[in-house]
């Protein structure tokens, strides 16, 4: 018996393997009430095959939905990303945008309450010279901008247009070492000269012993030399050294416009109410700043 059952056990497998389906389609056609004994056998044999293969079947189409929902989530992902990038970059831009706008009406209204005609330029290049301390912007004499024209911001003074070409001009700023204007303190109205001194400070010269000057005082340029409009602000005293002896004092002044952060300008082209120098201290100012000026045009180069 048992050599039979080796010698034909490829048929007798398949044909349980028929069988058993053909009996489960048959029980699984009648109420349960109507099973009878060979039915339970054959629900109880099945039933944890048919739970597995159940379970693969779910777990494959769960597995292949899964795959579907991330693969559209990564694509979705990398699409909103590329958004997330896009509009940060506009914020960026509208930023600085608003920064702008917020900077040339401030320059606007300086220009209307000095009744000015300016030009509005905007700092293409710095020079990194330590000697020669100058600037260079993107307007020149197609616009309008001539030689020895007064440059500022509303802040206060800049420095005055060394040179042009057609579409720039060089600008040599009030921290040169060969800079000069003429400049009054605000509260007691004493007048020097401000001339560079470092890329942070100035000095102010030509100033008596005597004269009232004391750190965080005003300075406002006097108009005297024909470059720059009355009452512009240049600076702030940060330093007053008087000696024992001698006519002058030292003082230093930090200028009221941040070079390091300096960006658009106003280039003056006309003074609506220009002042008139009629004294002859006024006369003898104007001559010492215009020497200081000549002398610094000679033989200088603005480096880009």
């Amino acid at each position: 018996m048992i050599k039979y059952l080796k010698e034909y056990r490829f048929y007798i497998t398949l044909f349980l393997f028929l069988l058993i389906p053909i009996i489960a389609i048959d029980t699984a056609t009648r109420a349960p009430r109507d099973y009878r004994v060979h039915d339970r056998v054959i629900l109880t044999i099945t039933a944890p095959i048919q739970k597995l293969i159940s379970w693969s079947l779910d777990q494959l189409a769960s597995g292949f939905q899964n795959y579907i929902y991330l693969w559209h989530t990564r694509r979705d992902n990398l699409s909103l990303l590329e958004e997330n990038r896009r509009l940060l970059n506009l914020i960026a831009s509208l930023r600085e945008t608003q920064f702008e706008n917020s900077r040339l009406r401030k320059l606007l209204q300086f220009q209307e309450n000095f009744h000015l005609e300016t030009v509005v330029a905007r700092v293409v290049a710095k020079d990194v010279s330590t000697e020669f301390r100058a600037i260079r912007i993107n307007r020149g004499e197609a616009s309008g901008i001539k030689k020895n024209m007064a440059v500022m911001t509303n802040e206060g003074v800049v420095g005055r247009v060394l040179r042009t070409t057609k579409t720039t001009a060089d600008v040599v700023t009030i921290l040169d070492l060969q800079s000069a204007v003429d400049a009054i303190i605000e509260r007691s109205r004493a007048r020097g000269v401000m001339e560079g001194m470092t890329d942070e400070v100035c000095q102010l010269r030509f100033v008596l012993r005597t004269d009232d000057i004391e750190p965080g005082d005003v300075l406002v340029s006097s108009g005297l030399e024909g470059v720059f409009p009355k009452g512009i602000p240049v600076g702030t005293v940060s330093k007053v050294k008087r000696k024992p002896f001698g006519i002058t004092q030292e003082v230093e002044v930090r200028p009221s416009v941040d070079f390091s952060k300096l960006e658009e300008v106003l280039v003056v082209t006309k003074v609506v109410h220009e002042p008139v120098a009629s004294s002859t201290d006024e006369t003898k100012t104007v001559k010492q700043v215009k020497q200081r000026q000549h002398e610094q045009e000679s033989g200088r180069v603005l480096n880009d």
